[in-house]
């Protein structure tokens, strides 16, 4: 694996939400995937782009897997693409999806109420969260889970889908088969996740209506300081952090002026500050080639 070092920045939230209006309604056009073979893409490797994202990590502290497939002519990159992390917070994206499907059949509607118990507030809330005994909708536990990234909510929003068995055998039903549970927590890789993004991106995820709809929630996104940090304000960014006490992630899909991409940056072992700013710079240098 290889290793990295950096710092922070945060992007305007204000800007995220306009062009999430923006780009709900246009813009989500991509190659589809198939749904059996997880894999960060199947186009030729970008070995130029490949090489200077190893150098920038070579010499850093930390451990980093990256994955990115260019939507417009297939292109990808794999560093560690397969090394397996905690996915941390970025299991919510399977929940996500079950949450969608069931919505789908009308098992779920987005009206109906999620009851948060006692033990779904284990950890602090951030703001805009949930206290034990609130009842949201569907619809406000959903976009509290990804753009606030509430545990509480997602926690709810589980045992209503079914239990944890649900969100696993969601990875293997799109088959992500490097993502499974170890000792209680969820590991997958940077391939597995970039081609959960893929199969979005191409509007695959349950129907084109509801991956519109995964998408505009994860344009929402409101913990922005790693993959947008340091792009410019008119690139949007649908996408998932996750991060534990060493573990900092961040995947989605990026939408530039001049392309997008699928991006997945899951790393380890060295101090927040570090991972975070890293992942900023590797994003940017992404961009370069494939947003502009």
């Amino acid at each position: 694996m290889l290793r990295f070092s950096g710092g922070r920045a945060v992007f305007g939230k204000a800007i995220r939400v306009a062009l999430a209006l923006a780009l709900c309604a246009s813009c989500l056009v991509a190659p589809a995937p198939t749904a059996t073979a997880a894999s960060a893409g199947n186009g030729p490797e970008d070995r130029e782009l490949e090489s200077s994202l190893t150098d920038y990590l070579s010499g850093l502290d930390g451990v980093c897997g990256v994955a990115a497939v260019n939507l417009k002519d297939g292109r990808t990159v794999s560093i560690d693409a397969d090394s397996s992390f905690p996915t941390a917070s970025m299991y919510k994206l399977f929940v996500m999806y079950r949450v969608f499907q069931a919505l789908d059949r009308g098992s779920l509607s987005p009206n109906d109420t999620v009851t948060i118990e006692e033990d779904d507030v284990i950890q602090d809330e951030p703001d805009g969260g949930f206290a034990p005994d609130d009842t949201p909708t569907v619809s406000k536990a959903l976009e509290a889970m990804i753009t606030l990234s509430s545990n509480a909510a997602a926690l709810a929003l589980t045992r209503d889908i079914g239990g944890w068995p649900e969100v696993e055998s969601a990875a293997r039903e799109l088959g992500m088969t490097n993502t499974t549970t170890v000792d209680g927590d969820l590991w997958s890789t940077p391939s597995d996740m970039a081609h959960f993004f893929q199969l979005l991106a191409s509007q695959s995820l349950v129907g084109k209506s509801a991956s519109v709809k995964m998408i505009g929630l994860l344009l929402q996104q409101t913990v922005n300081d790693r993959l947008p940090a340091l792009l410019p304000p008119e690139a949007a960014v649908a996408h998932k952090t996750g991060e534990l006490d060493d573990v900092w992630n961040d995947a989605g899909i990026v939408y530039g002026t001049g392309g997008s991409y699928v991006i997945v940056v899951m790393s380890r072992g060295g101090t927040p500050e570090d991972e975070i700013r890293a992942e900023a710079e590797l994003s940017q240098m992404v961009y370069a080639q494939y947003g502009k």
